[in-house]
C-alpha cells in the first residue's frame, strides 16, 4: 500500500453527507465453534478464540489470507461487536474484516482476572493471531479507539494503520471534558422532552450520540447490546489512565473521523490528534453526523475506502 503518499494534515477537513441509508444487515452467521474457520466455507463465519482468562467471539467476512486484514473494535466499554456488521461491506476477495466481542460482552465470557486495559490488548493480539495476519489494520470506535491505541504501542510492527472513529482519547483528562459534554447534551435532549428523565435502555440514550435525535436508527442500531457491569468495572481498573507518551511515539497512518454534532466534543478529538504527535495523521470532520457512522454512511465509508485505498463501493 502506498503510506510514503500519507502526509500530516495540519487542516480539519469537512465532508457533508447525503446520508441516504438503508436497512443494514444483522449480526448472523454459523453457529460459533473452536478454531478459525476453513475459507470459501461462507462470506462470514463466526468462531471462538481462547486469549487468557476469557473465549472471545470472532467474526470474520472476506478471505483474511487472500490480502489486507482489518479488526474493528468496538464501543463502550460493555457494548458488543453486533452494531459493527455493517463494516463488512468493506471486505472482499482481497481485504477481510474482522469484529469481536471483548471480554464479559455479548457472546464472549467472563474474565476471571478483570478489565485492566493491557488485558483488553492481549485480547486483541489473541484476535490478531487467530486470523492469521502478521500485519492489521484497526479501527476504533469510541471506547475501542482507546484500546486500538494502547494496542499499537504495545504491539507497533503488528499495525499498518489506525481508523479512528469517534474515539476516546488517549488520558483521563481529555475523556473526562468528553463525558461532561455528553452529560450536558443528554440533559438538554431531557429538557426538551427527546430522552426521557428516567433512563431504562441504552436505545433511550441514544437520541444524545446522533446529530439527529430523529434519526431513523438502521436495525443494526435498534437494539444495542449493553452490560452496565462492564463499563463499571473497566473505568474502575482503568483508574487516571494517561499513556500519551506512547501514543506519541507511534509512525503510523491515522485516520481519525469525528462527527461535527458528537456529544463527546471536537476538542477530545483534537485531543487525540494532537497525541499522536509523530503519526501520519489525516483529520476528518463528518458534517450531520454524531457518535455513529450508520448517521452518516456515504461520507464514512468513503473515507475509510480512500484511505485503506479499497476501490469505491457499489
Amino acid at each position: 500500500m502506498r503510506r510514503g503518499m500519507l502526509r500530516r494534515v495540519g487542516r480539519i477537513l469537512v465532508f457533508p453527507s447525503i446520508c441516504v441509508l438503508g436497512l443494514m444487515g444483522s449480526a448472523c452467521g454459523q453457529a460459533p465453534r473452536d478454531g478459525p474457520p476453513a475459507l470459501g466455507e461462507s462470506p462470514s463465519r463466526e468462531f471462538k478464540v481462547r486469549a487468557d482468562d476469557v473465549t472471545l467471539h470472532v467474526r470474520i467476512a472476506g478471505d483474511p489470507e487472500a490480502g489486507d486484514v482489518l479488526i474493528a473494535i468496538h464501543g463502550g466499554p460493555g457494548m458488543s461487536s453486533d452494531y459493527m456488521v455493517s463494516l463488512e461491506q468493506l471486505a472482499g476477495t482481497a481485504f477481510a474484516v474482522v469484529t469481536y466481542d471483548q471480554r464479559g460482552t455479548g457472546r464472549s465470557t467472563e474474565p476471571s482476572e478483570g478489565y485492566a486495559l493491557l488485558q483488553y490488548v492481549a485480547d486483541l493480539e489473541a484476535v490478531r493471531k487467530a486470523a492469521g495476519a502478521a500485519k492489521v489494520h484497526l479501527f476504533g470506535h469510541s471506547w475501542g479507539g482507546v484500546v486500538a491505541m494502547r494496542y499499537a504501542t504495545v504491539h507497533p510492527q503488528r499495525v499498518r494503520s489506525i481508523v479512528l472513529m469517534g474515539s476516546g482519547a488517549p488520558s483521563m483528562q481529555a475523556a473526562r471534558a468528553g463525558q461532561a459534554n455528553k452529560v450536558q447534551r443528554i440533559a438538554t435532549l431531557q429538557q426538551q422532552g427527546i430522552i426521557p428523565r428516567s433512563l431504562t435502555s441504552v436505545r433511550d440514550i441514544l437520541p444524545a450520540y446522533l446529530a439527529d435525535p430523529g434519526f431513523e436508527l438502521p436495525g443494526e442500531l435498534q437494539d444495542p447490546y449493553y452490560n452496565g457491569t462492564v463499563e463499571q468495572r473497566t473505568w474502575s481498573a482503568l483508574g487516571d489512565y494517561d499513556f500519551g507518551a506512547e501514543v506519541a511515539g507511534l509512525e503510523h497512518p491515522v485516520l481519525i473521523l469525528w462527527g461535527a454534532e458528537d456529544p463527546f466534543g471536537l476538542p477530545m478529538a483534537e485531543a487525540t490528534e494532537k497525541a499522536l504527535a509523530a503519526a501520519q495523521v489525516e483529520f476528518v470532520v463528518l458534517e450531520r453526523c454524531g457518535h455513529f457512522w450508520q448517521e452518516c454512511p456515504d461520507a464514512f465509508f468513503a473515507r475509510v475506502r480512500a484511505f485503506l485505498e479499497l476501490p469505491p463501493g457499489l
